[in-house]
């Protein structure tokens, strides 16, 4: 038999289950104008919510490196397909007016309406849901830069790494000269965080032009952070600088700016500043130390130029030639070139892959000639090396500060000058502003310096930080750009330093404005150049003795004239005396025996320099006092006759001497020399004579025992003060404001007790030499020169101290602080003295070492 089965259902559930389903059906029937009015609203709740997915999308995508999530994306799919259908229902319905005919129309449109209502309200709930639209790429935080092996920077790479560990370093400022390796090393730190693990989100890479508008460093920064550049050009500066700031914020970010020229306010770029709460880091390059301040950078490294060994080996991978490298002959050629290119990257590698090619000794001599004569004409320095130091020259704030570093470029390369002899120079060739004092002059004077420094132009000298040089490279190019970037090379004759035994290339004078032949071998000057437009002759530290009738018979351009150090040029041509523009005269260790009268000629002559012209017996009287233009007048250590002679004012002891100067009413700074009782007097009575005075040498005082310091405040820019050969002088004493004083033992005058009101205080002080004063037995006096460098003591048999500062007390218990600056303290001939306070009265730590 077949399976049997039985169903049994109840006839109410049935009847109930029938009548719902009749009901439900019969609904699609009435009320159609309320339902279409339900789905007219859901469908602008469902367009709403789509609205607000679509911006959440724009907004994440537009942030970079963020994808949308699939799910949400064929979510916005089926809602634009279903809006287009809900769309057409009613569209339909306004048609038909709301009317369908027939029964089974009604019914099918109704139930369309129901059920499309129900989809977008679906929709819409399923639409506020979503916590998140968007997933983060994974990429990394930038691309590796193409880059080359670096030497010699390892120590500056592991500085700089070490301040992304530090959340207290935001802002790190890389400086240097141009071709020193700034941007090579920000490369080599940029590719470390591009193939690193790290937590950085962006690392954003600007190579900045000069004078670059801030709208290029916002679209270039957008750019980078995947912002449209269309969708930033159509903004305004507001609303880029927030479109940025907005990608940024919450954000780890590193923002390297290469060759930075001038500030960025980074609120003017929607960056945000970095701080500790957000990690983020600026790193930026620049040939300026100022600007790294003005930056607010945390910290500021120098890139300095290459060690001798690390230039070799730079040197050395650009030549790539066994044949070079293992030459005898040429390495020790190849060393000479290296020389030249002073550690200078840049110029290296320009050299380097120049003379990869070059086999033969004769060719590497030939480099080494090129560059020492014209660097500008070695190939590839022009173009690759000389025009980028050039942006440093030409972003000097005027032209008076280029004229400043073109005048130190005459000295022979690697020369080093001292500060303050450099400063004298550019006063005495009238490129500093007028000033009336001196003071104001050296200020403005190391305020230059100040500046030179910090573009890197300029260099402090390795071995005495008060002395300054230019790099021979540097150097270089300014001659270069001074004769108008090669276009009129002999505008600037300049063969400083190459022990030249004759004046060459005469023939070239004709155009030349400058001609420097100084520290070489020259003995004689037999030509008579022609030369109409020179301004300007260097023939220092040379080997005079003769200069041909003629020399300077066509100089009469000619404003500057340097013979200095020829201490066997005996006598100064009387064709000088006829180049009435001369302004500056220098005739500083030169073995002249006398100034000829026709110098009073020279009425525009503002400096004339004769110091340690130790031959010069006569300067005739009314010479001094005819040059009424004279701003500086140096005789330190000049010569003198002792025998009084009334018509030499440098004879008997200088009175005739001081009676002259001081009619000079232009004068700025002079030294003097004073040789007697009454020559001290008499330059003690004129007061703005003691003013200008920056050295002092007294000499002979015969029937002086005691000489009063406090002059000294009075002249009070005196930098040098010398006292030798007195030799009845026991005692320096002080005069304070009060009158009330106390002698000690030894007869000095000590300022002593309650009643002191002021110390007297000589600032500018930097020297003193006593020499030969056998009587003198204490120099306490010096403890009121705080700045003193150098002291020299000899041939002073009697010295007993050279600083007792238990002598002295004031009302408030308090003593000057001497020698805090002290360089040297040289003694010679002399008892073994007291200095620093007397045996058993004071700390022997306060002994002076």
């Amino acid at each position: 038999m077949g399976n049997v089965f039985s169903v049994s259902i109840s006839g109410d559930s049935l009847i109930t289950q029938g009548c719902t389903y009749i009901s439900n059906q019969a609904g699609y029937l009435r009320g159609l104008p309320d339902k279409l009015d339900d789905l007219r609203s859901a469908l602008n709740e469902l367009e709403a919510v789509r609205n607000d997915m679509q911006r959440r999308v724009e907004v994440a995508e537009h942030g970079g490196n963020v994808k949308r999530l699939d799910v949400v994306q064929a979510w916005l799919t089926l809602v634009d397909d279903s809006l287009s259908e809900a769309r057409a229902l009613v569209e339909a319905a306004n048609g038909n007016n709301g009317c369908f005919p027939g029964t089974v129309g009604r019914y099918k449109f109704g139930k369309k309406l129901v059920g499309k209502k129900g989809q977008l309200d679906e929709l819409a709930s399923k639409g506020v849901s979503f916590d998140v639209v968007g997933e983060r790429l994974a990429t990394k935080p930038a691309t590796v830069r193409p880059s080359e092996p670096l030497v010699g920077v390892e120590t500056e790479f592991e500085e700089i790494w070490k301040f992304f560990e530090d959340d207290h370093v935001g802002v790190i400022g890389l400086y240097g000269m141009g071709g020193v390796g700034k941007t090579a090393l920000l490369t080599e730190i940029h590719n470390k965080l591009a193939s690193s693990v790290n937590d950085f989100d962006y690392v954003i890479w600007i190579d900045v032009k000069r004078n670059q508008p801030l709208k290029r460093f916002r679209f270039s920064i957008g750019k980078k952070l995947g912002l449209d550049e269309g969708t930033l050009a159509s903004m305004s500066e507001h609303d880029q600088c927030e479109d940025i700031s907005r990608v940024l914020n919450g954000k780890k970010f590193v923002l390297m700016l290469d060759n930075l020229w001038e500030r960025l306010d980074l609120l003017k770029v929607g960056v945000p500043y970095p701080n500790e709460a957000n990690g983020c880091k600026i790193l930026f390059t620049t040939r300026s130390e100022i600007l790294c301040g003005q930056m607010e950078a945390h910290k500021k490294i120098k890139l300095g130029c290459l060690d001798p060994d690390k230039a070799w080996e730079l040197f050395c991978k650009k030549i790539r030639d066994d044949d070079v490298v293992n030459s005898p002959e040429i390495i020790e050629l190849a060393k000479g070139v290296v020389k030249e290119c002073g550690g200078l990257p840049l110029a290296l590698v320009t050299v380097g892959r120049a003379m990869a090619s070059k086999k033969t000794p004769e060719e590497w001599s030939h480099a080494i000639a090129t560059l020492r004569r014209s660097a500008s004409e070695f190939a590839g320095m022009k173009n690759e090396v000389h025009l980028l130091l050039k942006f440093s020259y030409d972003s000097l704030p005027n032209d008076a500060i280029k004229a400043c570093l073109l005048r130190l470029a005459l000295h022979p390369e690697s020369s080093e000058v001292t500060k303050r002899r450099l400063i004298g120079e550019w006063f005495a060739e009238g490129l500093l502003c007028e000033h009336d004092a001196a003071d104001d002059y050296e200020n403005h004077g190391y305020d230059i310096i100040g500046n030179l420094l910090s573009t890197c132009l300029l260099e402090v000298a390795a071995e005495d930080e008060r002395n300054v040089r230019l790099h021979d490279v540097v150097r270089d190019m300014i001659l270069w750009v001074a004769s108008e970037c090669g276009k009129q090379k002999d505008m600037y004759l300049v063969e400083a330093g190459l022990r030249l035994r004759k004046v060459s290339r005469v023939g070239k004078w004709n155009n030349a404005r400058v001609v420097s032949l100084m520290n070489n071998k020259i003995e004689e000057i037999t030509e008579e150049p022609v030369c109409p437009n020179l301004e300007a002759l260097y023939l220092g530290h040379n080997c005079l003795t003769k200069i041909a009738p003629g020399f300077f018979s066509s100089m009469g351009a000619l404003r500057v004239l340097d013979l200095s150090n020829n201490e066997s040029l005996m006598e100064l041509p009387l064709e000088v005396c006829e180049l009435v523009a001369l302004e500056n005269i220098n005739l500083e260790f030169t073995g002249i025996r006398g100034l000829p009268v026709e110098l009073r000629n020279l009425v525009k002559l503002k400096v004339l320099d004769i110091t340690g012209t130790s031959q010069l017996t006569v300067i005739p009287r009314h010479v001094l006092s005819s040059l009424s233009a004279l701003q500086v007048l140096r005789m330190a250590g000049c010569g003198s006759t002792d025998q009084t002679e009334e018509d030499n004012v440098i004879s008997g002891g200088n009175e005739l001497l001081i009676e002259e100067v001081r009619q000079l009413r232009n004068l700025i700074v002079v030294d003097l020399m004073l040789r007697s009782d009454r020559a001290l007097s008499v330059f003690l009575s004129f007061e703005d004579l003691m003013i200008c005075t920056k050295g002092l040498y007294i000499q002979l005082l015969k029937d002086s025992t005691s000489l009063d310091m406090t002059f000294l405040e009075v002249a009070k820019n005196l930098q040098w003060l010398s006292i030798s050969d007195c030799e009845n002088l026991s005692s320096l004493s002080i005069t304070t404001q009060t009158e009330t004083q106390n002698a000690n033992a030894s007869g000095t005058i000590i300022a002593r007790g309650s009643t002191i009101k002021q110390w007297p205080c000589f600032k500018k002080l930097l020297v003193i030499e006593v020499r030969s004063c056998p009587k003198l037995k204490d120099l306490t006096a010096m403890c009121f020169a705080p700045n003193l460098e150098f002291v020299e003591i000899m041939f002073c048999e009697g010295l007993e101290k050279v600083l007792a500062t238990a002598d002295l007390v004031d009302s408030g218990g308090e003593t000057p602080t001497p020698f805090g600056k002290l360089k040297m303290l040289w003694l010679s001939a002399a008892q073994e003295p007291t200095c620093g306070p007397e045996k058993g009265r004071g700390d022997k730590d306060q002994d002076l070492d």
